[in-house]
């Protein structure tokens, strides 16, 4: 009987606090230059990107010394079987580890650790973690399978990569935006289901109001989709290509921020997805008749999340009319129950819509798409592309042949025409639906990416067997370019993460930017404007001047928690100037506001000017002030990443549009 995964990994693992050396000795010395180089640039005023990663370097060639001058010979050998994958190995270990230490350092500083403290802990803190993760990219110990082997490194460094960031980057607009959500628990909201609101603020309530607060729920959620992803890809594959699924299932683009990371609902969605795909399969394929009520529950939860799993009932419904065997469930009861169990599960949202004249069903089935049609396949493209990379795609062309390997080949496929019809179904036919909608409708840059959960069992499956697929081309590309192609992507990951926690040295924060970065700042800043207006100002507010991004950022950041004890930001939306903020306009009515003093804060001059904002106010401002973002924290230099501009209006007065 093969060993457990956990045991696999433990042997995979060399037990060594620094990967370059086995001698405990040595390695507390290397952490103490490490230490001491850190410190020394942080009290020269360096940045604290820029001392720590001197600091790891510096620890890093002490160790390349040592044993270049063969004084320590204990450490293994670095991983690899060319001078150049040992230079990768080594590349790949530091980019990685790096993150981690910034991640670590990061999240102390959120957590209120002493600032000059932070540096060091974290960097104990994650030379310890990295013994269990990132060491693995540089030495380790060889199992019997080099996918199986690539699968648990990669996919135990990017469950570490999340969780040192979950408390350490700044939540995106969409995450503040759902935080909102949370203050306002519903059984439904417009542009959404409630069970984001309800993971954000189980979370909060159990750590507090932070950036870990917030997305703990949706990392917990990661490590549910993972281990049902892997039973999935079990029933199609066996446990080493599984394995090796399960690291495309968390490090593509979508999965490694969507079903794991962020706050958004597409970390619930992803697991009622793989879910709902599980069961499917064992009701449709495998004719396990008891599985269409696991079927009925993963389609409620799904509901709760985002409608758009509504699309697996239809590709369902195709794989029965095709296929004669699954014909036969339409006579029995399971079907039906499982539709009765999905209406049970997602009944609050009807209730919320029934009582608020289906405002989000009309939104969701035709408000959104108002503009004026055109074609935008050539986005819906891009946008796959971008957040599942072209490999998926490369896989397409082996749903449609029944012999998917080589002719001289004696392997025998796990595919046949009823799996191959599975995935084709659940994977192509929601995929038609968005692209005929992309004919007419801007597509969102995610929508697509549940749907890939469907192939990956099988395009792990075209990797593995690379040398013995049909068609060269295809199988070169999967052969060679898949395995650097994925340590790539774990080291852009990194070096994203690294920049926009505590930065990189030498690099700017590029203006777009500042939709996400610096907004504790901008309410500090804000607050203290707040602070100087006249005394008789008795209700001053902050308004944000687009759809949902400024708003959210302030009422996020505008709190106790990060302005400090008894202070806040009063934040309200754009639909107090008649413009749409979303939910902001359901949960604060426009008539409270009267007689208000409004501080309000958008991206350009034109969007406080006279002509828009004087027929709400007795008077305004008669200036219009540049409001720089800025990051100041972690030793930055506090160099404006972009202008914004405010502008103040007393006496607020509705105007019906």
């Amino acid at each position: 009987m093969s060993q457990p995964l956990i045991q696999q990994y433990f042997n995979l693992r060399l037990p060594a606090l620094q990967p370059g050396t086995s001698s405990t000795t040595i390695a507390v010395f290397s952490v103490f230059i490490d230490l001491l180089i850190s410190y020394s640039l942080l009290l020269s005023d360096f940045s604290v990107s820029y001392a720590h990663n001197a600091g790891f370097l510096a620890a890093g060639c002490f160790l390349v010394l040592l044993r270049l001058a063969k004084f320590d010979a204990s450490g293994p050998d670095i991983a690899g079987n060319s001078p150049s994958s040992k230079t990768f190995s080594v590349i790949s270990y530091f980019l990685v580890q790096s993150a981690i230490r910034a991640g670590c350092i990061a999240s102390l500083v959120h957590f209120s650790f002493p600032e000059t403290l932070a540096p060091g802990a974290g960097i104990l803190l994650a030379t310890v973690i990295g013994s269990y993760s990132s060491a693995l990219l540089l030495t380790r110990n060889t199992l019997s399978s080099n996918w199986l082997t690539l699968g648990l490194i990669l996919t135990v460094c990017v469950l570490t990569l999340r969780l040192v960031f979950l408390g350490a980057m700044e939540v995106i607009p969409q995450e503040a935006y759902y935080w909102n959500y949370a203050r306002h628990l519903s059984p439904g909201y417009l542009d959404h289901p409630p069970l984001i609101a309800a993971t954000i603020w189980s979370g909060e309530w159990l750590f507090g109001h932070s950036y870990f607060g917030t997305r703990i729920g949706p990392f917990i959620y990661g490590i549910l989709f993972l281990l049902i992803f892997y039973r999935y890809a079990r029933l199609q594959v066996d446990k080493n290509t599984a394995v090796f699924a399960c690291l495309l299932a968390v490090l593509l683009p979508y999965f490694f921020l969507g079903t794991g990371f962020l706050a958004t609902p597409d970390a619930s969605l992803t697991v009622a997805w793989v879910m709902a795909l599980y069961f499917f399969y064992r009701a449709l394929v495998n004719n396990h008749y008891p599985s269409w009520y696991g079927v009925g529950l993963a389609m409620g939860i799904g509901m709760l999340s985002k409608y758009t799993i509504v699309l697996l009932a239809p590709a369902a419904f195709m794989f029965i009319m095709v296929d004669a065997q699954a014909r036969k469930t339409l006579m029995r009861k399971e079907p039906y129950l499982a539709v009765i169990i999905a209406l049970l599960v997602f009944s609050p949202v009807i209730y919320w819509n029934a009582i608020n004249d289906w405002a989000s069903f009309a939104f969701q089935g035709g408000e959104r798409f108002d503009a004026e049609p055109e074609n935008f396949i050539g986005m819906m493209l891009t946008n796959i592309m971008a957040i599942v990379t072209p490999l998926p795609l490369l896989a397409l062309p082996y749903l449609f042949v029944s012999k998917m390997t080589s002719q001289s080949s004696t392997l025998n496929s796990p595919f046949n025409f009823r799996v191959r019809l599975f995935i084709f179904s659940f994977l192509l036919l929601p995929l038609a639906v968005f692209a005929w909608n992309a004919l007419k409708n801007e597509p969102r840059y995610n929508w697509t990416g549940p749907l890939w959960i469907t192939l990956l069992p099988m395009l792990a499956w075209l990797i593995v067997h690379a040398s013995q697929l049909r068609w060269k081309y295809l199988r070169v590309i999967f052969k060679k370019i898949t395995v650097p192609f994925l340590i790539f992507l774990i080291c852009i990951f990194s070096v994203f993460l690294q920049f926009l926690s505590i930065g990189l040295p030498g690099l700017k924060f590029p203006g777009g930017s500042a939709r996400l970065l610096g907004w504790s700042e901008v309410t500090k800043n804000l607050y203290t404007i707040q602070q100087q207006l006249p005394a008789d100002n008795q209700r001053v507010v902050i308004v944000g001047l687009d759809k949902y991004f400024i708003t959210s950022k302030l009422a996020y950041h505008g709190t106790p928690a990060f302005l400090g004890k008894n202070h806040s930001l009063d934040v309200t939306g754009l639909h107090l100037l008649n413009d749409d903020s979303l939910m902001f306009a359901f949960w604060n009515p426009v008539e409270d506001y009267k007689n208000a003093t409004l501080i309000m804060l958008g991206r350009s001059v034109d969007d406080v000017s006279d002509y828009r904002l004087k027929p709400y106010f007795d008077h305004l401002a008669p200036t219009i002030e540049p409001f720089p973002i800025y990051r100041s924290d972690f030793g930055l230099p506090g160099t404006p990443i972009r202008e914004y501009y405010y502008r103040i209006g007393y006496g607020y007065k509705p105007v019906k549009p």
